[in-house]
């Protein structure tokens, strides 16, 4: 009778310890959670190079992002969504976390939503680039724009939309930089870091250049999330402690960030 009522304690202790434990919060970490990182569905080497067809090779955003969760340990995989759709990622897809990111993007829709951005990860220069043959071109030379299917051109709109510029999309950066090379486009918003590459790629360095004589400006890109914002504050604090780190991956490819600021530059922000 003993032993059964020994039994019976050590059975009611331990309903209750499991009891207790089911109340314990249970760190990020620890739970069994895969975190969905949405990213662009382009290649926009050396920046970031996802794509939903072809797979996702090496670059700056994944060895920067991909080295965060390893240290915290963190289960997580990028998934490569259409950029048409990037101010619906949030709403339509349900990912925990968005790169790029920058809170000037976000249309009237998604201004309601409780969204969270880190530090600045890159600072970059939203402009032009031209044939460095056809310099200077004034704003209203600029008769034709080519950017990535998707982007934005903040400080094109007002042409595009008076149809003074005729603007030209195109999945692949290759492309874009091809016809502005062969004089097909006027011009292009797509950023210098891609452009570098993809002109040393043609044997064609130098040839495109940042038209300083038309308005540009700096923008930042962003890490962003609506669920986890003790994961950003995580991230923040990575990029503060890592900050050798992350100036090494910079250098391994080759991204130059903003220049000095110039008389066209501004507290706006573009980039998409």
């Amino acid at each position: 009778m003993k032993q059964s009522g020994l039994r019976g304690n050590y059975l009611s202790l331990g309903i209750g310890l499991l009891i207790f434990l089911c109340f314990i919060p249970v760190p990020v970490q620890a739970q069994e959670k895969t975190f969905i990182i949405g990213v662009e569905d382009v290649s926009y080497y050396p920046i970031y190079d996802f794509s939903s067809t072809r797979g996702h090779h090496p670059s700056f955003t994944k060895d920067l992002l991909s080295t965060f969760f390893d240290k915290h340990q963190y289960a997580y995989r990028f998934v490569a969504l259409p950029i048409k759709r990037f101010n619906q990622w949030y709403i339509e897809q349900g990912i925990d976390f968005k790169f790029p990111d920058n809170v000037r993007w976000q249309r009237q829709a998604e201004k309601s939503l409780a969204i969270t951005f880190s530090d600045p990860v890159l600072k970059l220069i939203s402009g032009v680039h031209v044939l460095k043959s056809r310099l200077p071109m004034l704003r209203d030379e600029v008769k034709s724009l080519g950017t990535i299917l998707g982007f934005q051109p903040t400080l094109w709109l007002d042409k595009v939309r008076a149809k003074q510029v005729i603007l030209q999309e195109e999945s692949s950066p290759l492309s874009i930089v091809k016809h502005v090379l062969h004089g097909n486009l006027d011009a292009t918003n797509i950023d210098g870091n891609v452009i570098r590459y993809n002109l040393a790629n043609l044997k064609r360095s130098g040839e495109l250049v940042l038209n300083t004589s038309i308005r540009h400006e700096s923008y930042a890109y962003h890490f962003s999330t609506i669920k986890y914002p003790e994961v950003i504050a995580q991230f923040n604090a990575f990029l503060k402690n890592h900050a050798a780190l992350v100036k090494a991956l910079k250098q391994k490819y080759q991204i130059i960030e903003t220049m000095k600021p110039n008389a066209y530059s501004g507290n706006q922000t573009e980039g998409k």
